[in-house]
Order: C-alpha cells, then sequence, then structure tokens
C-alpha cells in the first residue's frame, strides 16, 4: 500500500479552519482521489482550539516536522513573517507546502519554489489566487500548450461588492466600505484591498504561471486603488456604455511582459462586465485556445479550502516526484507607460479647457458634469495631458482604463 500523508495545519483563522472541516468532513473522499490515505494529524496554533478527534492541537512546529508521518503542511498563517519561517523549516525537511497567503508568494515564492526543489517538495499555492475558483493549475496543465499572451481579471472580491454597491444603489465610497466591513467583507484595515495591493500580488502570481515571470516582479506594477472613486464615476460609466470594475491586466509584449492594476470601464458584452458582489471573474487569451474565462467566489472559509486540498490531492498522488519543469528565462517586466491606451473620465468643470488639452473621442452631457471617452494614446501621454488639463483648472476623476 502506498504510504499515508499525514497533513498539519498551521494556523487555524478562517481558512486554516476551513481547511480542517473540509480534510475531517470529506476524508474518504479526499483519500479516494488522493490514491492513498490523506489524514489530518495536527493543528498548529497559539489560540486554545478544539480539535477533531485524533488531530492534535500544539504550538511546537519543531514537533510536528519531526513527525515522519506529516508530509504536507498546510500554512494558512498569513503575512510575510512567521508564514516565511514555518514554509522555510519545512520544504527544508523535504515536507512539501500548500498554501493561501498571496504576500508570501508574491514576496518569497520565488525563493521558496526553489528551496522546494532542492529538497524534494512542492510548493503549490491554489489558493493564493482567486480563493476556490482553478486558475493557475488549469493555466499550468489543460492551456500548457497553448501561449498565453494575455490576462484580464476581477480577483479581489472585497472591492468588487464595494463598487456593486455603489454602482446598484448609489451609496458613497465610505458607506459602501461601511457596509461591506459589517458583513465581513473586508479586513478592520481594508488598505490592502481598496488601494489594490492584494489585486497586484495576484496579478504577479498570475503572470507568473501564464508567462513565466518572475513573481518578484509584483511591487514594479503599477496599481491604483478605488478609493478615490465616486458614485458620479459610476454614472459616467453607465453613460459611456460600461460599468466600473477593479481589473488585474498583463500581457506579453515584444520585450517582456506588463501589466497594471487599476480602475477600468468594463463595456456590456465583455464576459466580465456581469461579474459583481463578491464574485472574481478572469478572462485568459491563449494563441490557440482563443479567450476562455474562469468564474466564482473569490474569498470565504470553504472555497479557499477547496483551493488548498485541490494542492493537497495534487501532491499526494505523486509525493515522490515533485514536477520539475524546464527552466526558461523570465521575461522582463516593463511598465505599462508606453502602452497605447482609451480611457473614461468624469468632467466636473472646465470641458472646453479638456478638448483643447486631451484628444476625445466622445462626450456625453449629464446633470452637472460630462462623461468623457479619450482617443488612444499612450498611457504615459494621456496621464501628462490630464495633469495639464487640471492645471488649467479642469476638475476631473481619477482615469477609467478601457478593456
Amino acid at each position: 500500500m502506498r504510504d499515508k500523508i499525514g497533513v498539519a495545519v498551521a494556523g487555524c483563522g478562517v481558512v486554516g479552519s476551513g481547511v480542517v472541516e473540509m480534510l475531517t468532513r470529506n476524508r474518504q473522499i479526499i483519500s479516494r482521489a488522493a490514491g492513498r490515505e490523506v489524514f489530518l494529524k495536527y493543528m498548529v496554533d497559539i489560540k486554545k482550539l478544539d480539535p477533531p478527534e485524533g488531530v492534535t492541537l500544539t504550538q511546537d512546529l519543531d514537533q510536528v516536522l519531526a513527525d515522519p508521518q506529516v508530509k504536507v503542511l498546510a500554512e494558512t498563517i498569513g503575512g510575510a513573517r512567521i508564514a516565511y519561517a514555518y514554509t522555510r523549516k519545512a520544504l527544508e525537511k523535504g515536507i512539501s507546502v500548500i498554501t493561501s497567503n498571496k504576500e508570501l508568494v508574491a514576496t518569497k515564492g520565488d525563493e521558496l519554489k526553489a528551496l522546494a526543489e532542492q529538497n524534494g517538495a512542492w510548493y503549490l499555492y491554489e489558493a493564493a489566487v482567486c480563493g476556490g475558483v482553478p486558475v493557475l493549475r488549469p493555466l499550468k496543465t489543460c492551456l500548457a500548450g497553448n501561449r498565453i499572451t494575455r490576462l484580464d481579471g476581477i480577483v479581489n472580491g472585497s472591492t468588487n461588492y464595494l463598487l456593486t454597491r455603489m454602482e446598484q444603489s448609489g451609496l458613497s465610497f465610505p458607506a459602501a466600505l461601511g457596509e461591506a466591513r459589517d458583513l465581513g467583507y473586508v479586513e478592520a484595515d481594508p488598505a490592502a484591498d481598496i488601494e489594490g495591493w492584494d489585486a497586484r500580488r495576484k496579478l504577479a502570481i498570475l503572470a507568473n504561471a501564464a508567462f513565466g515571470s518572475n513573481l518578484s516582479d509584483d511591487p514594479a506594477i503599477a496599481t491604483e486603488g478605488i478609493s478615490r472613486l465616486t458614485a458620479r464615476d459610476m454614472a459616467c460609466a453607465r453613460a459611456l456604455g460600461g460599468a466600473v470594475k477593479l481589473i488585474a491586466h498583463g500581457e506579453l509584449v515584444e520585450n517582456g511582459w506588463t501589466g497594471w492594476v487599476h480602475p477600468a470601464l468594463v463595456p456590456q458584452g465583455h464576459p466580465l462586465y456581469d461579474v459583481k458582489d463578491v464574485f472574481n471573474g478572469l478572462c485568459v487569451t491563449g494563441d490557440c485556445v482563443g479567450q476562455v474565462m474562469f468564474y466564482g467566489r473569490g474569498a470565504g472559509m470553504l472555497p479557499t479550502a477547496s483551493a488548498l486540498v485541490g494542492d493537497l490531492i495534487e501532491i499526494a498522488r505523486d509525493l515522490e516526484s515533485p514536477l520539475i519543469l524546464e527552466k526558461a528565462q523570465p521575461p522582463r517586466m516593463i511598465s505599462p507607460m508606453s502602452r497605447t491606451v482609451q480611457a473614461a473620465l468624469r468632467v466636473e468643470e472646465g470641458i472646453l479647457s479638456l478638448c483643447e488639452a486631451v484628444p476625445v473621442e466622445h462626450v456625453v452631457s449629464l446633470e452637472g458634469m460630462n462623461a468623457v471617452r479619450t482617443r488612444p494614446m499612450p498611457l504615459e501621454q494621456l496621464l501628462a495631458k490630464l495633469d495639464a488639463a487640471r492645471g488649467l483648472g479642469v476638475q476631473t476623476g481619477i482615469p477609467l482604463l478601457l478593456l
């Protein structure tokens, strides 16, 4: 019989508790899918918890890693400090790690993947992007024969909920944020979501899977969050035939890859237009398959646990032979400033001066403002022209990049 696989869950908060529940409730289903017995043996946490029967609760990670039955550590601690130390310890001992920790993957993932390979272990992180929606594994398996050329995604459910409420109910950003906080859709400190950092990390992870880029490209991705958006921006987007979404965009270019995270105008008819509330959507373009879309809940205890357990099953099926792909030179990260874009924006005052400063394709007059769609131009040129127009007294909202 193939060796049993003991699992330890480090960090038993929302996601970790979901993994514990799933491994307990669906133990037989998971073991059957894995082709060998998979069982939860340890929960590692400083809190006093009530573990399931037969599971040991401990604060001592060294005790856990010394147990020869433990083959996989599920790291659901979060952050890039303790989680990094725990992950390194496990991988150095040849114990595979699965995680939902996008911050750690984006900041230390290149190093941790190399460490896993050196020690004959796996480091997998399907749950770090789009929660329970499988996207990384399909990119690396089902779509692996394609040259992936473009990614466009709504990858943060919290911001998508905020924008949906502003769009549908006319709420101000502070009012929508307060509602989302009451419902538990955002953290007490929502900065990572609303400033776009979470989406930026996820784009770095997606680009690594799709283009082979470095995970550490994360800080170089141009990022604008949603905190400066207003209900009037939503009205302008509607007038121009679209809706406002926080989009993570990546594409292959001649000398590497480029990308941005930015509020965008998504036109009616685009697959991402109807992605609302806490749902995520990702459009992937391949040279042979064309455009495909992934859609589903991007967060939550059990959806995220489902993605972690999917990684666990992949490891269990081939524990002794971690997949090592032939390495290619990672594409260089290139600033998007030279890329040609179009933008939509709200103009409160000074529409004539704006039209003199910025090439405009279409204007819709609304009550007390105008909705403007610019002509295509390099992003750097667009931003410079908008700055010049504001210097002339033009009052505008932030530009919404057009998909």
